[in-house]
């Protein structure tokens, strides 16, 4: 697979891969559950294809932020589904702060990843095997549904899987306790220290990217965009994240999965524990880690030479 290069990125990002996606791009929204809830999704569908990949994005992200990966997928003979997530981008909100982070319940994504693999993408493409791409938050969530629904997805690619977030030197542990006692005092949409309002003041040095050109590409977007300044994250939020971690954890949850699963581990991580990720992946049978040297959180936003060992080790992966 030839990747796009950091030489001419924004170039032909605009001029090939957008305009060639946007051929085969179809969006609208879902409503899980029957529900009053709205949530956006996009599906890039291709005769003859050979699977379908459910891509599920991270903490503060959009499905925008994913085009040049849609774009190797399909390319890869690959439908695609990817929606935004709950709180996220074109989707519902909580609450009014487009900055803010919220979920009540961590079950509410496992359904929206539920029914986006088993009721969208189903639809269109019955008897294709699925796959599932996942990064960060979206990594944590596709662990726990992998263990909560085993039977959907025949293997799983979870990239820097927040298996258990970081939080900052405090125990998650307590650090859920201080939660609990915010959502019982009837602040759960507020944000929890140290986390704000998007103020626009990002810069690469400080992100979790290597590659200038791909963090610029989108965080242009980001700045101009108020639906994409998700930033900080609620006090419910990092309880419910506390409860998934020990969800996915559970030995016993682990021994559930039955689809292969490969974990891509970042060297330089600042965001989820890295330790978690070993635990989790040694207590699920089919699980393999690839070790990324050189590289910061958001692996598929690094430079030209580590893009290309793990393109073609996610796809080698699909293939077999």
């Amino acid at each position: 697979m030839e990747i796009i290069t950091e030489t001419d990125y924004r170039d032909r990002m605009e001029k090939e891969v957008v305009p060639f996606l946007k051929k085969h791009r179809h969006s609208g929204f879902f409503c899980p559950d029957n529900g009053q809830d709205k949530i956006y999704y996009e599906s890039y569908r291709k005769e003859d294809a050979k699977g379908v990949i459910a891509m599920v994005h991270g903490f503060s992200e959009s499905a925008e932020k994913y085009v040049e990966m849609i774009y190797y997928f399909f390319q890869a003979g690959y439908q695609v589904y990817i929606m935004d997530q709950r709180g996220h981008g074109r989707s519902a909100r909580g609450q009014e702060d487009l900055s803010l982070v919220h979920i009540d319940r961590f079950e509410q994504y496992l359904s929206d990843l539920d029914y986006l693999a088993t009721e969208v993408a189903d639809r269109e493409d019955k008897g294709l095997p699925r796959y599932l791409y996942a990064h960060s938050m979206g990594g944590g969530i596709g662990a726990a549904f992998m263990e909560w629904h085993p039977s959907v997805f025949e293997g799983a690619v979870l990239s820097s899987p927040m298996i258990r977030p970081l939080t900052g030197g405090i125990p998650l542990g307590i650090a859920r306790g201080i939660a609990e006692i915010q959502v019982m005092l009837g602040k759960g949409a507020t944000y929890v220290p140290g986390h704000h309002a998007y103020r626009g003041d990002e810069t690469f040095e400080t992100s979790a990217a290597t590659s200038a050109e791909r963090y610029e590409y989108y965080a242009g977007k980001r700045r101009s965009q108020p639906n994409f300044q998700t930033n900080g994250a609620s006090y419910s939020w990092l309880r419910e994240a506390a409860r998934m971690s020990k969800y996915i954890l559970n030995k016993e949850n682990c021994g559930k999965i039955v689809g292969k699963v490969l974990v891509f581990q970042a060297e330089q991580e600042d965001y989820v524990d890295k330790g978690a990720q070993e635990i989790f992946t040694g207590q699920v049978k089919s699980a393999r880690m690839v070790p990324m040297p050189g590289t910061k959180h958001e692996i598929y936003m690094s430079d030209d030479s580590h893009m290309r060992v793990y393109v073609e080790e996610i796809l080698d992966f699909l293939e077999k």
